[in-house]
């Protein structure tokens, strides 16, 4: 893969995982945990394609069903082992009305 497909790559798992977390919502923690389970699964999937020689839809030098297949798997995937998004509660004194 070339330098420029990397970045290309990047664009395109670092969209899914915005879309994703725009369709799922959380904090910023989750933010950062789709963005990594995009880049990491979108570019696994790259390699397995390439690795099992499958030409379905490429672009360039990505092979890019089989990635954006991989990293929806992946964002999937994050998404349900992450399990539910605990809620903050404040601790301390609450002020009484007078």
């Amino acid at each position: 893969m070339t330098v420029p497909g990397i970045y290309f790559s990047l664009l395109i798992a670092s969209g899914l995982g915005l879309l994703f977390h725009l369709i799922r919502g959380g904090s910023l923690g989750r933010l950062l945990l789709y963005l990594a389970a995009a880049w990491i699964a979108f570019i696994a999937g790259h390699f397995v394609a390439e690795w099992l020689d499958w030409h379905f839809i490429r672009v360039g030098p990505i092979n890019l069903f089989a990635a954006l297949l991989a990293a929806v798997i992946g964002l999937l995937a994050a998404a349900l082992l992450a399990g539910p998004e605990r809620s903050r509660r404040r601790t301390g004194r609450r002020r009484r009305k007078s």
